[in-house]
């Protein structure tokens, strides 16, 4: 019974891997574009992924951190593990959509650089490619594997609880004539050891 929850960790744990680096992959490209008003005229400007949102490639870092101690800690590590894949993905996905729902937020550090200012001001809207959302999804899959690694950490717990108890269980029912301890356990329970 406990195997199972081990079969199905190493496909999460892959999966993980594969979003962290697919998160980590979208951060490269630009994610946004501009044009910002300069000395000289209108300049164009652009931000990557991890200009535009770097806590979102530190995090998928993270996640593939979390992966590789999953794979080498114990129990308790793992499940530690499996809990900072979730925190770490939430993060990713909240990084990305950050850069969605504020494009000029995101181009607001290379706008200043190339207008030399403090108080930079952009040319209409931003252009925003579609990367964020590589991003985002792959912070979802991330906190998904981690979901599932953290539940079949549980479901072990239960299983070697339950499997403790039945040998627990199977040691009580001893005969008398074989263990006496036992015949003291059938007298604190009620039960007349010589009936046996």
């Amino acid at each position: 019974m406990s195997a199972r929850p081990r079969d199905r960790r190493g496909p999460l744990l892959l999966l993980a891997a594969a979003a962290a680096v697919l998160a980590l992959a979208a951060g490269a490209p630009t994610w946004v574009s501009g044009q910002v008003v300069t000395v000289t005229g209108d300049t164009a400007v652009a931000a990557t992924g991890r200009q535009a949102a770097p806590v979102a490639t530190a995090l998928a870092l993270v996640a593939l951190a979390a992966v590789v101690a999953s794979t080498l800690g114990r129990r308790a590590a793992r499940a530690v593990a499996a809990l900072v894949l979730v925190l770490a993905g939430a993060g990713v996905v909240a990084a990305s959509a950050g850069v969605l729902t504020s494009p000029p937020a995101a181009l607001a550090a290379p706008a200043r650089a190339a207008s030399g200012t403090t108080q930079a001001e952009l040319v209409g809207d931003p252009d925003v490619r579609p990367w964020p959302v590589v991003s985002a999804a792959g912070g979802v899959l991330v906190a998904l594997a981690g979901l599932g690694v953290l539940a079949g950490a549980r479901q072990g717990r239960a299983a070697t609880t339950s499997a403790r108890h039945e040998r627990d269980a199977r040691r009580e029912v001893a005969s008398p004539r074989e263990d006496p301890a036992a015949a003291w356990d059938s007298l604190s329970h009620g039960e007349d050891p010589t009936a046996r």
